[in-house]
């Protein structure tokens, strides 16, 4: 392979491997192999017909190399974009979950307290005052809950 041309092509290599910043490992394994498969490819028709320094044969030969770098990247975007989904789907449910664990235990230890109580309408002071204050610590226990979930 001509040094033009070599160039040529490492230079493309090198900006389809910079435009492409990935997030999840798979989908930067396959990008990575596409993109030597492509690349070899792109190498194999240099050497088969060398271009030198026809400027319009280099094209002939880049073009097709340059759209498949941007089908590769374009798809491991989007599979970046799927498993950035999915992980969101998951912590979104292990947060749902867990919300609803700590609303769950909050709302039984009320019921529980207001069983204590007798199911009263009719209170002296100071059970409205123990009363009070056990709810009270039961919401903060559950504001407390709902804040490390978050």
């Amino acid at each position: 392979m001509k040094l033009p041309t070599l160039l040529l092509v490492n230079a493309l290599a090198g900006f389809a491997s910079l435009s492409f910043a990935a997030d999840d490992p798979r989908c930067l394994a396959e990008y990575k192999a596409e993109e030597a498969r492509i690349m070899r490819d792109a190498g194999q028709a240099a050497k088969t017909n060398p271009p030198g320094r026809d400027l319009k044969a280099q094209q002939q030969i880049m073009t097709p190399v340059h759209d498949a770098l941007k089908a590769a990247s374009e798809k491991a975007e989007n599979c970046n974009r799927e498993a950035r989904a999915a992980a969101y789907r998951d912590n979104r449910a292990a947060i749902d979950l867990r919300t609803r664990q700590c609303t769950e235990k909050a709302d039984r230890q009320l019921d529980e307290l207001r069983k204590r109580s007798g199911g009263r309408a009719e209170l002296s002071r100071d059970e409205q005052i123990a009363r009070r204050s056990g709810e009270d610590r039961i919401l903060d226990e559950r504001m407390d809950c709902l804040r490390k979930v978050q």
